[in-house]
């Protein structure tokens, strides 16, 4: 019997030495006998990154089970389609776009758009990937979302920016909002993100104007969209942001940030107080969520990417528990070294299963919702 070959995309090894999210070798048996070119030395013990990480896993734990290793500059629709199936875990098409040039990002984004064995599919990636979409999703199926206008770069590039942004200034005014951030579609870890306080008052708006028109005009020049929505007060510092894990949208874990807390809460075994109450409502908000989200049209039943993580924030005003969801992401940190749970083997695990039905079907179908 031919062996079950899966594609893993991997992250740059420079990108992963940066992230305080690294796997100890000598914890895992399974990780003990990892090629020396893919270690990472950190307070001179040797470490390895989630996505190589669940190759490893696989590798010790099934037989027949080949794992193509896929650095960044090796990607390509051939390469893609010398696997049964290409996992993508963490350098997907946003990581690219910060870490890589605008040839590599082209050339990765056809072989994902011209491979029929993308996990998860690129039509989904692209939907979770831009946040204004997903948003709208969210809000038509009256999921709370902090309130949100975007302003698109075929708008921005075709009217008047003074009027364009003056129109902003109104809406926001209109809205009531008493400060704004904004957020660009393809932005990460904060890069490019701005507050701007005071929207609800004449004055500071009209001071705010030119800072505001040079901020798109800057960032539409990079970006397709740009994400305006109102300030929760306290968002970033002292309330509580909660990223809850689904592995086959099946709830797993939740890890709880504050601007000076890392934890799990007391209900899976960690320190962070959250009543039984907050923490049922959590796992009954985020379900319902992970419920909502497209659903994937593929053979043996998969309806959900194998990872999601839900970032639920706290203060909106209206809503149960004031909590509403801040982003959704299928290539999420994992957040490894702050939990117990064993989520890159049930990753590999989930992996093997999705790739075998992959590999027992001659021809995947092109579309992937229902």
């Amino acid at each position: 019997m031919d062996p079950l070959r899966i594609g893993i995309v991997l992250n740059y090894k420079e990108a992963e030495k940066k992230k305080d999210e690294l796997m100890r070798i000598d914890k895992y048996d399974w990780l003990k006998n990892t090629e020396e070119h893919f270690i990472i030395l950190r307070k001179r013990k040797p470490h390895i990154p989630a996505d190589v990480a669940i190759g490893k896993y696989i590798e010790n734990m099934y037989d027949n089970v080949i794992i193509d290793y896929i650095v960044p500059d090796e990607i390509s629709t051939r390469r893609f389609k010398q696997n049964d199936i290409v996992f993508v875990i963490i350098y997907d098409l946003l990581e690219c776009f910060h870490l890589s040039d605008t040839v590599r990002f082209n050339k990765f984004k056809n072989a994902l758009k011209n491979s029929n064995n993308i996990y998860p599919p690129y039509k989904y990636q692209k939907f979770i990937n831009n946040k204004c979409t997903y948003y709208k999703y969210l809000a038509d199926h009256e999921i709370p979302v902090a309130p949100t206008h975007c302003v698109s770069k075929d708008k921005w590039f075709t009217r008047n920016k003074n009027q364009y942004t003056q129109k902003i200034i109104d809406k926001v005014k209109n809205n009531g909002w008493k400060s704004i951030i904004a957020k660009p579609v393809y932005g990460q870890e904060a890069i490019d993100f701005a507050k701007f306080k005071g929207c609800s008052k004449t004055k500071s708006l009209q001071c705010n104007k030119a800072k505001m028109k040079k901020y798109f005009s800057r960032t539409v020049e990079h970006y397709k969209d740009i994400v305006v929505q109102e300030y929760i007060e306290g968002f970033d510092k002292e309330n509580p942001e909660i990223r809850a894990y689904f592995i086959n949208g099946a709830y797993m874990y939740c890890i709880i940030t504050t601007e000076t807390i890392v934890a799990t809460p007391i209900q899976e075994g960690g320190k962070f107080k959250l009543s039984n109450e907050k923490y049922n409502y959590l796992r009954y908000f985020t379900q319902e969520v992970m419920d909502t989200l497209p659903k994937l049209d593929l053979p043996g039943d998969l309806a959900n990417p194998i990872l999601t993580r839900i970032d639920v924030g706290s203060g909106l005003k209206g809503v149960p528990y004031e909590y509403f969801i801040n982003e959704i992401e299928f290539v999420p940190s994992l957040y490894i070294e702050d939990h117990n749970e064993p989520v890159v083997e049930r990753i590999g695990d989930s992996l093997v299963k999705v790739g075998n039905i992959y590999k027992s079907i001659d021809q995947l179908p092109v579309e992937v919702f229902f």
